[in-house]
Order: structure tokens, then sequence, then C-alpha cells
């Protein structure tokens, strides 16, 4: 079966939830701010997951946006 590409509906729900996980990754980020600030060393641990997650996270959109036609 022929790959056509994403239609209009898939598309959007990927903008939708890229704007999510944009603005989850920044309150993440000012939170772990703010630990690290206070003397809290879990904020390092804290930005390390936010870091590798959202790379994956792109890695993963942008893999996905190249096989398509």
């Amino acid at each position: 079966m022929p790959n056509v590409g994403w239609t209009v509906e898939q598309q959007a729900a990927i903008k939708r939830y890229w704007l999510f996980t944009n603005i989850l990754t920044v309150v993440g980020v000012i939170l772990s701010i703010a630990f690290i600030i206070s003397g809290n060393t879990g904020g390092w641990v804290v930005l390390a997951m936010i870091a590798c997650i959202y790379g994956a996270g792109f890695l993963f959109i942008r893999n996905k946006a190249k096989s398509q036609p």
C-alpha cells in the first residue's frame, strides 16, 4: 500500500501536540531553574529529563516528517 502522506487532521494534531509540548517544556525549565537557584540538586535531574524527552520528541517528529511525501 503506497504511503500518501499525512492528512490535514493529522498535521493539525501534530501542531497542537507540539505546541502543548513546547508550553510544558518552558514550564518545566522554569521550574528546574527555580530548583537549581534554591539549591536543590534535583533541579539538574529535572532539567536533564526535560531535555531528553524534548529531544526525543523532536527527533521522532522530524524523522516521521522526512518519511512522508
